[in-house]
This record gives structure tokens, sequence and C-alpha cells, in this order.
């Protein structure tokens, strides 16, 4: 089994964001089989959990392919529904972090399958961060970013990606000069070339010349 998560002790209060990613088993999004959350604040790593979950579902050999977990791995790990409320305990009320929406859906629709509350947090796409933080990068991928960026990492390794990530969003912030609270606010709209001009008229007002 794996170790729980740490307590909401001093680490956790000091934590600006939480970093998310899962490993799935199969097509269904659901099927989370790995996951793994890093606790980030201060400009560094505050914590880290890792874990293997039995999906409760089948395990497709390409996803086994990408990520190297088979069904066998899993056994004795516990579901998703296991634990589900230390996963709560730690994103509820918090800024989270995922590189891409696929975590932030998978997180519910595991949730809708095993009849349990969907976690309330704030989400942060660390993609869409990337992409205005190094616009000329040819690609936002975590893999390229991380090679980019000097960061360790060891591509669908829950714990790798989740770690990854959070010091992207790091780097963002430093590139940036945006603050955390900047990113999470609503994009600004750029004020339009041309505002509305005032109606045009339509006939002309002007005096017919003197005969």
């Amino acid at each position: 089994m794996a170790a729980p998560l740490p307590p909401a002790g001093n680490d956790a209060a000091a934590c600006d964001f939480v970093v998310i990613d899962v490993e799935t088993a199969c097509a269904r999004v659901s099927s989370i089989c790995q996951i793994g959350i890093v606790g980030f604040g201060d400009g560094g790593e505050l914590f880290s959990y890792e874990t293997l979950l039995d999906p409760c579902d089948d395990f497709h050999p390409i996803n086994t392919r990408i990520h190297g977990i088979a069904a066998h791995h899993v056994i004795g790990r516990p579901t998703f529904a296991h634990v589900h409320a230390a996963i709560g305990r730690h994103l509820a009320g918090r800024v989270t972090v995922a590189h891409s929406s696929f975590d932030k859906g998978a997180l519910a629709a595991a949730c809708r399958v095993h009849a349990l509350p969907e976690i309330a947090t704030t989400w942060l796409d660390s993609v869409r961060v990337a992409r205005r933080a190094w616009p000329d990068l040819p690609n936002h991928k975590l893999g390229g970013l991380a090679r980019f960026l000097g960061i360790p990492h060891r591509h669908h390794d829950a714990l790798s990606d989740a770690r990854a990530a959070g010091w992207v969003m790091l780097h963002a912030i430093e590139q940036t000069g945006l603050s955390l609270a900047d990113w999470l606010a609503p994009p600004v709209r750029r004020a339009r070339a041309a505002r509305a001009a005032p109606p045009a008229a339509t006939g002309d007002s002007r005096e017919p010349p003197a005969a």
C-alpha cells in the first residue's frame, strides 16, 4: 500500500499550489492506475506523494506500452475510492496545476465512476501558462519543456510528470514576472484597434451650395 499523504501541517500551510498527474489503464479516463501529487511553495517543492492504484478496469496494451504499468503491478494496491479522501485533503480549496485538461477530466470521471463527490479545487493548466511564457517554442509538451528548462523528467511516470509541471510553473512565474494570482486571473481582453466609431450619417447634412 502507498504511504499516506503528508499531514496538513506546516508544509501544507505554506503550499502555494499542488500539481497532479495521473496515468490510466485504458481509454476510459476514469481508469486511473497511478497518481502523483507534488506540493510547491516558497519557490520550491514541499512534499510529494505517489501510488499505484487498482483501476477497477482493464489494462489496454497500448496504455501499458506508454507507462509500463500492467495488471500484475496493481495487485493489492488501493482503488481510487480508498485514496479519494486523502487526495481531497490536499487539493480541496487549493490551486491545482495539471499539464493539460486530461488530469482534471480523469479525476472527475473517477469520482463519478466510484460515486464519490468531485474535489472542489481551482484548476490551472500549465500548458496555457507555458504557451504564454515561451510563445516561440515549437510545442509545449511536458517532455520538450523539461528538456528546454533543464528539468529532470521521466515521461509518463505520474510523480515525475507532476514534479516537472510544477517546475515549469515556477520557471514561468520567473520568466514572465506574473504571480500565481496573475495566472489565475481571467485574460485581459485586448482593446480592439478600431473601437466603435460614431454611426455614419444616413444623409448629407451640409447646407446646399448657394445658387
